[in-house]
Order: C-alpha cells, then sequence, then structure tokens
C-alpha cells in the first residue's frame, strides 16, 4: 500500500510539472532556434582558440560574480547568475545520498540511489545520467524518468539474484553556453573535448571522479558502467562515453555503453563566443573530427524536434544549432566508425499518427512547409507541440498523464544491458 501511495503521489508531481513547463513554455520566443534566435549584435566576433584536438581550447566559462552569466536559458526566469553552480535537494525518498566532491575547486555534487541488496559480493551495474541543460539539474533523475523507480528492480545483469542497478545523477554547472539561442544555465560542458585521462574538462574530471570513488566502494559492478542522458546530457554523455571506453578514468574503470534521449553531434562548431558574448564569425572551426570509437551508443529521439531536429528538413525549420540534428548525427558518426543506433519514437505533432513513444520510421516532414506559431495560442502549433516533444522523457509517464505513452525507458535500459564491457 505504501508503495501505491508513493507512486501515486508521484503522478501527482508530474502532473504538476506539466503545468509548470506549459506555464514556461509561454515564455519562450520558440521561433527559430528553439527559444529565440538569440540576441542580435552587429559586432563581430573574433576568433575563439579552437583546434582541430579539442574544439574549444579551454572549457565553457562558469558563472560567477567575475563572469556574470546575463544570456539566461527563458525558462529560468531571472536575469543573471553569478554562481557556478547550485545544490540539488536530492530528496532523501528517492536519493540515499548527495555526494560532494571537490574537482578544480570547486565543490560538486550528485544525487545516488543504491538497491537494497548491493554489496561487495553482489555488485551492480552502474548507471550515471547527465541532465538536461538550462533549468535541468540533478533532481530531474527523479522528478521527470522513471530511473529511480527502476533502480531497485530492473534487471540489468541478466543475473536474478542481482536485481537493480546504482544511479548516481551529476548535477552540472552554471555556464556561459555557445548558443546563438541564450541558454546560459546548468550544463554539461561537451565543447572542450579534452578526452584525456586526466582531462582538464571539469565535467569530464567530475564523471571520472564520481565513477572511481563508487566503484572503491566495492558495490559496482566495474563490467557494467553505462551512462545515459537527455538534450544537453545526451550529448555530454555520448562524448564521455566515447572518451572513457578504452581510455579509463586515473582508477582504471571504463564505460560498457551509452543510451540516450534527444541529443546528436557533440563535436561540432559554435555560433556564439562565450567568452567575449558576441556572435561568432571567427575563422577557426571549433567543430573536431569524429573519433572512431567501438563503445555502443543508443538514441531514442521523437519524430518532429524543435530543440534538436529530427532530421535537415527539420532543422531549417526550426534553425537548431550546428549539430543538433539527429539523422545527419547518425549517418555521420557510423561513417566515421561510431557504433550508433537509433530509436526513432512518435510525437505530439500532427502527422505522426499512433500512440506518444510508439516507434516510428520516419521524421514528420509537415507536408514540407515548415510549421509556424508558438505556444501562446490554444490549441497549440505543430511548432510547439515539437517543443514539448524534446521536454517528454521516453518513460509513457512525464507529461504524459494519464499513461497513454509506451516506456521507451526499457529499450534504453535493455540496451545497457545487451552491452556490458
Amino acid at each position: 500500500m505504501d508503495r501505491i501511495v508513493s507512486r501515486m503521489g508521484k503522478l501527482i508531481q508530474r502532473m504538476g510539472e506539466i503545468l509548470r513547463n506549459l506555464i514556461m513554455i509561454l515564455f519562450l520566443f520558440l521561433l527559430p532556434g528553439c527559444g529565440g534566435s538569440g540576441e542580435s549584435s552587429s559586432t563581430q566576433g573574433t576568433d575563439v582558440p579552437c583546434n582541430t584536438s579539442t574544439g574549444l581550447e579551454e572549457p565553457l566559462p562558469a558563472c560567477s560574480p567575475d563572469t556574470v552569466c546575463t544570456r539566461i536559458a527563458p525558462e529560468l526566469d531571472v536575469q543573471m547568475i553569478n554562481s557556478p553552480t547550485s545544490i540539488p535537494d536530492c530528496d532523501p525518498e528517492e536519493w540515499d545520498e548527495r555526494l560532494t566532491q571537490n574537482i578544480m575547486g570547486l565543490t560538486r555534487y550528485t544525487c545516488i540511489h543504491r538497491p537494497s541488496g548491493a554489496s561487495v559480493s553482489s555488485p551492480r551495474p552502474l548507471v550515471v545520467w547527465f541532465h538536461p541543460g538550462g533549468a535541468g539539474g540533478a533532481d530531474l533523475a527523479a522528478r521527470e524518468t522513471g530511473l529511480v523507480d527502476k533502480a531497485d528492480t530492473f534487471d540489468l545483469t541478466g543475473d536474478p539474484s542481482r536485481p537493480g542497478f546504482i544511479l548516481a545523477s551529476i548535477q552540472g554547472r552554471n555556464l556561459r553556453f555557445p548558443t546563438e539561442a541564450p541558454r546560459d544555465g546548468l550544463h554539461h560542458d561537451f565543447y572542450f573535448r579534452d578526452l584525456a585521462s586526466p582531462s582538464k574538462n571539469p565535467d569530464i574530471a567530475n564523471t571520472d571522479a564520481l565513477i572511481d570513488t563508487l566503484v572503491r566502494e566495492g558495490i559496482v559492478d566495474t563490467d557494467r558502467i553505462f551512462v545515459a542522458g537527455w538534450s544537453n546530457g545526451g550529448f555530454f554523455g555520448q562524448l564521455y562515453a566515447i572518451a572513457r571506453h578504452e581510455t579509463p578514468t586515473a582508477g582504471g574503470n571504463r564505460v560498457a555503453a551509452a543510451a540516450v534521449f534527444s541529443a546528436a553531434n557533440p563535436f561540432e562548431n559554435i555560433r556564439w563566443d562565450p567568452f567575449k558574448e558576441t556572435l561568432y564569425t571567427g575563422s577557426s572551426s571549433c567543430e573536431i573530427p569524429v573519433p572512431s570509437s567501438p563503445v555502443p551508443i543508443l538514441i531514442v529521439y521523437r519524430t518532429s524536434d524543435a530543440a534538436v531536429a529530427c532530421d535537415d528538413f527539420q532543422a531549417g525549420c526550426f534553425g537548431t544549432e550546428p549539430g543538433y540534428t539527429v539523422e545527419e548525427w547518425i549517418n555521420e558518426a557510423t561513417q566515421a566508425g561510431l557504433n550508433v543506433t537509433g530509436l526513432l519514437i512518435r510525437g505530439l505533432e500532427s502527422g505522426a499518427g499512433g500512440p506518444l513513444d510508439e516507434e516510428a520510421f520516419e521524421c514528420t516532414d509537415f507536408l514540407g512547409v515548415c510549421p509556424t506559431g508558438n505556444c501562446t495560442v490554444v490549441p497549440p502549433t505543430d511548432a510547439c507541440l515539437s517543443l514539448v516533444n524534446h521536454q517528454r522523457w521516453p518513460d509513457g509517464v512525464y507529461n504524459n498523464f494519464p499513461l497513454t505513452g509506451m516506456d521507451r525507458e526499457v529499450d534504453m535500459l535493455d540496451f545497457l544491458r545487451n552491452h556490458p564491457q
């Protein structure tokens, strides 16, 4: 009975999230570029230091009193951010611990859930989850996905005596983000691609340290260290999996596989200079060659997405950032020797057909005419619904009450189970 009451409480909480997100959407300038085309500027940006090895030659600048962030993601509804991170709640009803680490002079936070029965004699898989950017945060893994519920019982080993997995949800940093649309807020940096071990990228270094810390507890199945993520977290999750599949952390640990939602190419160029805060028109590109890696990666994506486009047609319609096109990335990654699998699922936009989250066969082409409008009208336009698609983690529950969607989170976890180290 307690379990049922707890579950109902979560559903009610998620219904609240529906209203919160719909209200938030009213304040987004949706198109082009999911949140507006950014601040227009006649200032010509000078070259950002870039190379073909790491893209940016230094990490994205974190918000601080000296580097105040002012191009804020609209859903945050604040004027500026002057702190490099924030402390997640890590609700004790969902999480066992709010783990803290000092990485490169900054206190970092991770919400940890350990399944009952995990021990040195019965180690469990580890899933490291990276939240979406802007208003994202480590707490979203409990509030807007079904991963915490599954962490106690879902089989990631094929061994019935070892059910469940350790879930670690990392809090990002408040960063100046290099997109034309204002997106400053909590993110994971995938533009400074120092994949070495140790890495000078604070987010890679933090994840390395987290994994090594949890492995030292003795309860992690080191053949089954996985990563997952959503949007910005999906871009970074792919980057991290590629970095740490063959090159281990300082503690000797490797990532076996990755499963992400609504993410694309983490190796592309930038449109905004986050250091000089101008449009980027430099002659040097921050795009780097796609590295080859055998790490298995699953990308779940929707038939239409205004933030990370399904295909090139939608990218042109929505004015998405460089590299933010899923099918283009899957093709490019395959050609580069990456082991990337795509799972296309249905969204809310007209023409998608079928139940939400059902497997689909092609991106929505809107009969060749770009959808227009925003979320200030009723009923919402296809342009609005395409953004809402991006905000619906595919567990069949979040922003989807009553429960009419299919749980594709199961597909993501099945993929991880089938790809141990």
